[in-house]
């Protein structure tokens, strides 16, 4: 009942803020019941569980399964938390009803390593989890093999060695590449042909643009073996390179999370540039280039000490 002290000029008002109050108490209670995508970690024997206690460089496997709540889901992002701060190793968007993904991964040189797991939907909705696996406190760091200046050719230098092994050190030139293709993961050529130039460049067999400077390339075995490298090419100096004698300063500097690229564009004298083998007989093995010098263009080549893991 409206009180009689209002002036029937102000009823339409207040009915119209009364309804609209109700709306918005209704449509906030909708709101609340719309219900959250579903997320839930792989737990079968091929996936390591919460809490286990592992050696530094154990391989293990983690995994999501998840579905839509009431609206499609448009976002997932996983974290890997350790001693030394927090990286983003996936920021997905997407649309779709349901989800499955896996990570392989080898553990670092941190007390724990903590992966996380956010997914949200169209509507705003989120769910979360999280796994901690955990350092044994007896395993230790493991052997390097180290490679002195390595000289890797541009590809005018037909007569040069543009393709190298991490597992073995041996040399390749384009003409004896095509048959030790399973052996090679790291390609060396100049960018000039791509636009903007990327100037010296290291590569491997699996990067798309390869084929532009050693078109034999494109006819290897399926799936060519690939090798990312980090970005970041100065947060390890020279003399911490020189320094390391097992696989700490490695594994520390390309971590699980670590988004590698196909190729390393812009090569500088000077850069320490850590790598991973991702694909072929050497998936997995990790570690450093150290650019000693460079003589710049098609017929140029790079000197290198390469330190990888065992």
């Amino acid at each position: 009942m409206i009180p009689h002290s209002y002036p029937a000029r102000f009823l339409p008002k207040i009915i119209f803020l009364f309804l609209a109050t109700i709306l918005f108490i209704f449509g906030c209670k909708k709101d609340n019941e719309k219900k959250s995508p579903t997320l839930q970690l792989i737990s079968n024997n091929e996936y390591i569980a919460d809490s286990t206690v592992v050696a530094i460089g154990f391989p293990y496997k983690i995994g999501i399964n998840a579905g839509k709540g009431d609206a499609a889901i448009t976002n997932l992002v996983v974290t890997l938390t350790t001693e030394n701060g927090m990286e983003t190793a996936l920021d997905s968007g997407m649309y779709s009803n349901d989800l499955n993904y896996t990570r392989s991964a080898s553990y670092g040189a941190s007390r724990f390593e903590k992966w996380s797991f956010t997914l949200r939907d169209k509507n705003g909705k989120s769910a979360n989890a999280s796994i901690t696996i955990l350092k044994d406190e007896t395993s230790a760091f493991g052997p390097i093999t180290t490679y002195s200046s390595v000289k890797l050719s541009a590809q005018a230098d037909a007569a040069g060695n543009s393709f190298f092994s991490v597992t073995n050190g041996n040399f390749y030139t384009q003409q004896t590449a095509e048959a030790n293709q399973s052996d090679i993961n790291i390609i060396t050529y100049f960018g000039d042909l791509l636009v903007p130039s990327t100037e010296f460049t290291l590569s491997s067999p699996g990067e798309s643009d390869v084929i532009t400077f050693y078109p034999m390339i494109a006819n290897w075995s399926i799936p060519k073996n690939e090798t990312r490298y980090k970005p970041d090419s100065l947060s390890i100096s020279q003399g911490a390179f020189d320094a390391a004698y097992n696989d700490s300063t490695i594994i520390s500097n390309y971590t699980s999370a670590t988004i590698g690229k196909r190729k390393f564009k812009i090569v500088r004298a000077g850069y320490v540039i850590p790598f991973q083998v991702t694909i072929g007989p050497s998936s997995g093995k990790r570690g450093l280039i150290k650019i000693k010098s460079i003589q710049e263009g098609t017929g140029g080549h790079i000197i290198a000490d390469i330190k990888v893991q065992k």
